[in-house]
């Protein structure tokens, strides 16, 4: 008999005949019905009782069975138990096929797991039909299980459950999820179960937006914090919902604890500074913005308090950035210690809007911070503010058993007189600190107009600095230094000048402090010891009498730079015998840190060349440490040389340096020597050498060769 080909079944693998196990203990049933199904394609596994039907399923793993029910050694109800039983047996369509026809027979075929049944005698010519059909709805079952899975996984990684309400029951019925969400022992049904789930400060507002959803069948969003099983374990719940039918409402519910921690985190690092947890400058211009639109409201007035710590970088140098970092924190908490106490900080002028007093202490970065008055009565209350800051700040701080000190300076400016927006506010308060600072720091200052062209000048000479260093707008002078008692050339000191097109010769008093500030006396320095170094060795090259050539070195050059790798560089791109080089390091930077300075002092004399303790007698030197210190000479400071003919303490001062210098086995240069009588007094004193006016004045190389020339003539006939 020829048997319809039905469409392609639908297999368990891909191009695949789909296989179908066929049981039955009747002989020519099970010969007809496998014709009829391979003539379909089905690929036919055969079996004559219920147990081969096992053995044949865990080898075969059909796509679909067919099983009789009436058989020797195991019927097709036990067959079917077991099947349903082994590893892929759960989803298998089963079509039981059975002779009786009785309810309690069917009803049985199904609760031992068949899929369908049908009775005997079987339409072998509908059968493939059948089988197909049952295939494809046993193919969508397991679509839709899987799909199932996936979205319960997806709940679960999502912490997303659904739900759907009963209005007039008053039940609810919750996805599998939600009990984890909630994290209950066991999930109730009811409205009063969910609210008790619910923190008790958000419980109102959460039950207030379910009544309005009620009453008014309404969408709502809500937000919510949940109490977990363990105390502190406060989850953020969102709840979404909307009418589905009358009386009925469905909705999701996620736990977004980590979602709204990350965004807590992302609002902090935006905000907040990670040293201080102080807001950060985009805070600080929120901050000021809302101040703004206040005292534009209220016609009232505000201040900026802009802070800079003295010495902070000191602090970072020597005890490094954790002690840095710790200071900046002991700051802030001081800052809050000092606007806590006035009454006047902080106070919004919207009592809908308040201000903490957190809140109005920033930290931009570095080591300067901003203190918002938010409404002040009287500009003197801003200036009580800032002396209570410098005076908090000035206390000694104790950082990991280092006892630290230093201060601040702050500046000051004032809404509206000062500016009507964020930018130039800060920008007067900038301007009013530096001025600050310049009169001295550890004090405040109030902005105004005459600091502001002080300011712009300040600026202008920066950027002027910049472009002739780029330019190479500077040159070097040199000024002699001979011995005391033959006027012997022994030495010279290359100083730095620069000749500005328009401003003239500008005074190293002017920019030398300015080149210390912008860090552009690191460049400006590498360059008069390149031309000092160079200069030096044509002289040598051209036959001139060698003498010593010293060059000054700032403290920003020793902390940003290895000095003695940038000099031994030099001298070996020059060919300058460091014999004839001498580094000029201030008393003052040598007493900043001893004990680096003597380190420093080491590798620099380790190169062979010379060190000399420039403007000794200003520094307040201790005399344990000065012995300690691997230097060549000390360079009496003029202060004490100008009055030493006619002020006694300043003649008994200089006697005792060139004494402790001599002891010390340490050559002495008087400087500032102006007159023969200072002079005089210098060779019975027995000092070694002198530099002064009384010599000769700084000169450009050119000049000093020809002067050199001359003066080494001078003296040679003076000695014969």
């Amino acid at each position: 008999m020829d048997y319809p080909v039905t469409e392609s079944p639908i297999g368990s693998q891909p191009n695949s005949k789909p296989v179908v196990l066929l049981v039955d203990d009747d002989i020519a049933g099970l010969i007809m019905a496998s014709e009829a199904l391979a003539g379909a394609g089905f690929d036919v596994v055969e079996a004559e009782n219920g147990l081969q039907a096992v053995e044949q399923f865990l080898t075969h793993q059909p796509d679909i069975i067919i099983m009789d029910v009436i058989m020797p050694v195991m019927d097709g109800f036990e067959s079917c138990i077991k099947i349903r039983q082994q590893n892929g047996g759960q989803h298998v369509p089963v079509l039981m096929v059975t002779g009786l026809d009785d309810v309690e027979s069917i009803q049985k075929a199904y609760d031992v797991g068949a899929t369908d049944f049908v009775t005997k005698p079987i339409n072998f010519f509908l059968l493939p039909h059948r089988v197909h059909y049952m295939m494809r709805a046993a193919r969508t079952a397991t679509e839709l299980r899987a799909s199932q899975t996936r979205l319960d996984k997806a709940q679960r990684i999502a912490k997303l459950g659904h739900w759907a309400w009963s209005i007039e029951e008053d039940t609810i019925d919750w996805s599998s999820e939600c009990q984890n969400i909630l994290d209950t022992v066991e999930m109730g049904s009811s409205l009063d179960f969910f609210l008790s789930t619910v923190h008790p400060d958000d419980r109102q507002l959460v039950s207030g937006a379910i009544q309005r959803a009620r009453t008014e069948a309404q969408r709502f969003s809500i937000e919510f914090r949940t109490c977990a099983r363990k105390k502190d374990d406060i989850r953020i719940i969102n709840v979404e919902a909307e009418p589905e039918q009358i009386g009925h409402m469905v909705g999701t519910i996620q736990d977004i604890t980590e979602r709204s921690n990350a965004e807590e985190q992302i609002h902090n690092l935006a905000y907040y500074d990670l040293v201080t947890g102080l807001p950060n400058r985009a805070h600080l211009y929120d901050m000021i913005s809302l101040s703004l639109s206040q005292a534009h409201r209220f016609d009232s007035q505000f201040a900026l308090l802009f802070l800079d710590l003295d010495h902070f970088k000191k602090v970072n140098d020597t005890l490094g950035h954790n002690a840095g970092d710790l200071l900046l924190r002991e700051v802030s908490t001081r800052l809050k210690t000092a606007v806590r106490q006035s009454d006047v900080v902080a106070r919004s002028v919207d009592q809908e809007i308040p201000h903490s007093n957190i809140e109005s202490i920033a930290r931009l970065g570095g080591d300067e911070f901003v203190v918002l008055l938010s409404r002040i009565e009287r500009i003197e209350d801003a200036a009580s503010v800032a002396r209570r800051i410098c005076k908090e700040i000035a206390t000694s701080f104790l950082l990991d058993g280092n006892e630290v000190r230093i201060t601040t300076t702050v500046g000051i400016s004032l809404y509206p007189s000062d500016g009507n927006d964020v930018d130039t506010l800060l920008k007067h308060a900038d301007v009013a600190m530096y001025h600050a600072k310049e009169q001295g720091r550890n004090g405040y200052q109030f902005y105004s107009e005459d600091i502001h062209q002080i300011a712009l000048e300040r600026f202008s000479l920066e950027r002027d600095l910049r472009l002739s260093l780029e330019n190479n707008g500077f040159h070097l002078e040199y000024q002699p230094k001979v011995a005391a008692n033959n006027k012997g050339l022994t030495g010279a000191e290359a100083l730095v000048r620069w000749q500005h097109p328009e401003r003239g010769r500008v005074n190293p008093g002017d920019f030398i402090p300015l080149a210390e500030e912008t860090g552009l006396i690191v460049p400006l320095g590498e360059w008069v010891l390149r031309t000092a170094c160079q200069q030096m060795a044509e002289w040598l090259n051209a036959g001139m009498e060698p003498f010593v050539m010293a060059v000054n070195c700032s403290a920003i050059q020793l902390v940003r730079t290895d000095m003695a790798a940038v000099i031994k560089a030099t001298l070996e791109a020059t060919g300058l015998n460091p014999e004839y080089l001498e580094i000029e390091l201030t008393e003052s930077l040598l007493m900043q840190n001893v004990e680096e300075g003597i380190v420093i002092l080491q590798a620099l004399q380790e190169l062979g060349l010379h060190v000399s303790i420039d403007d000794f007698g200003t520094g307040f030197s201790s005399l344990s440490y000065l012995k300690r210190l691997p230097v060549d000479k000390l360079k009496i400071d003029q202060s004490f040389v100008r009055d030493l003919t006619t002020d006694p303490g300043d003649a008994a001062i200089v006697t005792s340096m060139i004494s402790l210098a001599h002891n010390l086995s340490l050559t002495v240069v008087a400087e500032g020597v102006e007159t023969t009588d200072q002079l005089e007094f210098l060779q019975k004193k027995q000092c070694d050498e002198i530099q002064g006016y009384l010599i000769s004045r700084p000169m450009p190389a050119e000049n000093f060769a020809e002067w050199a020339t001359t003066h080494q003539s001078q003296t040679l006939k003076l000695a014969s």
